[in-house]
């Protein structure tokens, strides 16, 4: 190869190694332009109207926001004392319930024992339907005259007529069942594909050393797919205080089922912006060092194993 070929070969790659740059700073600069002026934009914007009240003169800065927050909290009879408590319920509902019975489920049908094709339709069903067609289903069956009512009273010989939805007594945990149930079909999509990933041979390995289903599950399917299940872990965590649940298309926080997201929400369509600004400031110290510390802590439990 001569002089002038290599020069023709350098300037022929040095050309395909400019616009491969070209190319990359053009992606990214979507990407960029997006976090810019949508997250850090309006975050900066967030951060600042925490620390402003509006008065009949103009803005003031002062801490009035954060003030009223830390005396408003304290008190549970206030919709925001309610509304941490219930996000916090939902929290507990969605991770310390809803994620264990997912695993069992998950497995349940990876081992295709009878009735798991059925059980795959029941817990997929609310993640095909539309929330809103889902959430009037299941006003309709919680009627003081529906289904439910009729199955309770047959069963226990007295007439029943509860209203689920609108009595304080059982509106919250109405929801949390809802919830619940609800939650089942994302989780378990993803924990069937964590499981159908373990490889056979670790499986069968299980099964020469003569462990049952229950060690199968916990000494091998459970630390196999902890990658997955950490992951829903966290993010259940780092949407704590923003989960506001179906409470918007049951009961727009009405009978004690105000949430925090819902309250912000509410606050933010009434056109009050200050005092959900500080709400957000304050729980979003509280939320990051929270889930760094369960990332930290799930990451200590398991391994990650690759296969």
């Amino acid at each position: 190869m001569n002089g002038t070929e290599k020069t023709i070969k350098k300037n022929g790659f040095t050309k395909l190694k400019f616009r491969k740059k070209i190319f990359i700073v053009g992606m990214l600069s979507i990407a960029i332009a997006n976090f810019l002026v949508f997250w850090l934009y309006v975050n900066f914007n967030s951060i600042l109207m925490g620390f402003q009240v509006p008065k009949k003169s103009g803005i003031e800065w002062s801490m009035e926001n954060f003030t009223r927050f830390f005396r408003e909290v304290k008190i549970s009879d206030f919709q925001l004392g309610l509304a941490v408590k219930n996000s916090i319920l939902l929290f507990f509902a969605g991770t310390i319930v809803a994620l264990p019975l997912s695993i069992l489920f998950s497995y349940y049908l990876y081992k295709q024992v009878p009735l798991s094709g059925a059980f795959r339709v029941v817990f997929f069903l609310p993640s095909i339907i539309s929330a809103a067609v889902l959430v009037t289903l299941f006003k309709y069956i919680v009627l003081p005259s529906g289904p439910l009512n009729e199955i309770l009273s047959f069963l226990s010989g007295k007439e029943i007529a509860i209203e689920w939805v609108t009595d304080e007594k059982y509106s919250m945990l109405t929801i949390l069942f809802y919830t619940v149930w609800t939650g089942f079909g994302g989780n378990i999509v993803l924990l069937t594909g964590a499981i159908y990933r373990i490889p056979e041979d670790v499986i069968e390995y299980g099964k020469l050393e003569g462990i049952n289903m229950t060690q199968e599950l916990f000494r091998i399917v459970v630390p196999l797919i902890w990658p997955t299940l950490s992951t829903l872990i966290i993010c259940n965590t780092a949407g704590l205080f923003t989960a506001s649940g179906p409470v918007l298309l049951f009961t727009e926080g009405q009978f004690k089922t105000m949430t925090l997201g819902y309250f912000i929400f509410d606050k933010v369509q009434a056109g009050q912006y200050y005092y959900p600004a500080a709400i957000g400031l304050v729980f979003t110290f509280i939320g990051v060092p929270l889930t760094l510390f369960i990332k930290w802590l799930c990451g200590k439990i398991f391994e990650d194993v690759e296969y």
